[in-house]
């Protein structure tokens, strides 16, 4: 309740702030519910902003109950951006609007099918969220291979949990993007004024881990059924998160494509309305889009039998030659063929900001190189994918920690390009791999782990 609420007080203090600077929008706010009246309180635009949100007055809004609260916010957004939001409230799943009403989905569509949990099937992958596994004995789980929330049940006897796990702590410290990226939050480098574009396949739900950051908002083609939403929220938040972001307040533009028939053709579409933003944006003298995250690794040859592949690759291309980085793969550059990009994950127990504390995961290619070929590892420069607390696509403040060999080194790697463009704005991608190999940490047998600091340090010079 209390994080909801936090929001609607950071506007009502924005507003003050604003209207005592003749803002012309926020006197207009003003205008419309006190007339002409100068010596405002901060009270008075908590009562401005809870009428706006449809509530009588700011002592109703503070006694509503988080689904309410979550509504209002989901309507709000909806007014600004071209699709619906959606979110989990009262027991159900809000998909958007449909004839001015919510389409509404059962909870039983996330039940979990606990009949595949087995002591015998060496706990690999599991997902707990929403999920009550107190009947278990979970002593010699890895916590690492597990997905769970803050509502997962537990064991309350600590014999039949793994040694030193602490669910509620382990979760909390895990928001935590690690390497030292929370200091260069505190040193003022988090990203603000700078612009990213995600292309996702999912819809994306609604959370205050990035409601603010938010600023755009597209579907594409998406089929009415894929409400879907959880892994593009869990993308969203490691890469513009609040608390668990790497560029914790840089300004991101979301597109969700259709991907249901192994087409590209959407991907192209949204790489090209991404390019006319940033065209726009230049145009009114404001930063451009600095990069484009896409996941799927559209650029990989065994996607090139897939209808709009050609069209993909050359919309990245025409994104490049305007200066954004185009992320549809694996980062290659040209002149360095033996750079590349890699996974890590940080140790149950470890310290997520040393990077003694990390290893691959188990998808990174790396573990099947010899260790002989060095070059190849110190090349290798390698960001935090898994093992990572992020956002969960279900209600508007809900968080859920995730196994070990995730997909979001991705999000680390190009958040982390924000955080270095805000430095120095002209630098290129070719120029932050080189950098972030040159100040690495290398680890034999692992790679070279990017050092967000010293990386910093060096563009200050």
């Amino acid at each position: 309740m209390q994080e909801y609420i936090e929001v609607f007080r950071v506007e009502a203090k924005s507003l003050l702030k604003n209207f005592r600077n003749n803002d012309e929008k926020a006197v207009a706010r003003c205008r419309a519910v006190f007339g002409d009246k100068k010596d405002l309180s901060l009270m008075n635009m908590q009562h401005i902003v809870a009428k706006e949100y449809g509530f009588n007055d700011w002592d109703e809004l503070s006694k509503a109950p988080d689904w309410r609260l979550a509504e209002a916010l989901i309507k709000a957004k909806n007014q600004t951006f071209v699709s619906p939001f959606k979110l989990w409230h009262g027991g159900k799943i809000v998909t958007g609007y449909e004839k001015g009403e919510y389409k509404l989905h059962k909870p039983e569509d996330y039940r979990i099918d606990m009949s595949t949990f087995t002591n015998e099937q060496g706990y690999k992958e599991l997902t707990f969220e929403h999920v009550d596994v107190s009947d278990y004995d979970l002593s010699k789980l890895d916590i690492l291979n597990v997905r769970y929330g803050e509502d997962t049940k537990w064991p309350e006897d600590r014999a039949r949990l793994p040694k030193g796990f602490e669910p509620k702590e382990f979760l909390e410290y895990r928001k935590n993007p690690g390497l030292g990226i929370r200091q260069l939050h505190k040193q003022g480098i988090d990203g603000k004024g700078r612009n990213v574009a995600v292309i996702d396949s999912f819809r994306l739900f609604d959370h205050l881990e990035y409601h603010n950051q938010l600023k755009g908002y597209e579907e594409i083609h998406i089929d009415p059924e894929n409400y879907g939403g959880g892994a593009g929220a869990s993308l969203v938040s490691a890469l513009v998160g609040s608390t668990c972001g790497v560029a914790s307040k840089a300004n991101l533009y979301y597109y969700a494509v259709d991907n249901t028939n192994r087409t590209q053709v959407y991907f192209a579409e949204a790489i090209r309305k991404v390019c006319e933003l940033h065209k726009k944006f230049i145009a009114e003298g404001k930063n451009g889009i600095d990069a484009i995250l896409i996941v799927k690794g559209l650029s990989f040859e065994g996607f090139s039998n897939e209808d709009g592949y050609i069209d993909t690759i050359q919309a990245a291309q025409e994104a490049t030659k305007l200066g954004i980085w185009c992320r549809i793969g694996p980062a290659q550059f040209k002149e360095h063929g033996m750079w590349r990009e890699e996974r890590i994950c940080c140790k149950f127990g470890g310290n997520v900001d040393n990077p003694d504390d990390y290893v691959l995961d188990e998808q990174s290619v790396l573990n099947r190189i010899p260790l002989k070929q060095e070059e190849l590892f110190r090349n290798s420069l390698c960001f935090p994918g898994g093992g990572w607390t992020l956002a969960l696509a279900v209600k508007m403040n809900e968080y859920a920690f995730n196994a070990k060999n995730g997909p979001f080194f991705a999000a680390y790697m190009v958040g982390l390009y924000l955080l270095a463009k805000s430095v120095k704005p002209d630098l290129t991608a070719e120029e932050y791999f080189r950098l972030g190999i040159e100040t690495g940490d290398f680890k034999k047998g692992i790679g070279t782990i990017v050092n967000p600091q010293r990386l910093i340090n060096e563009l200050r010079k």
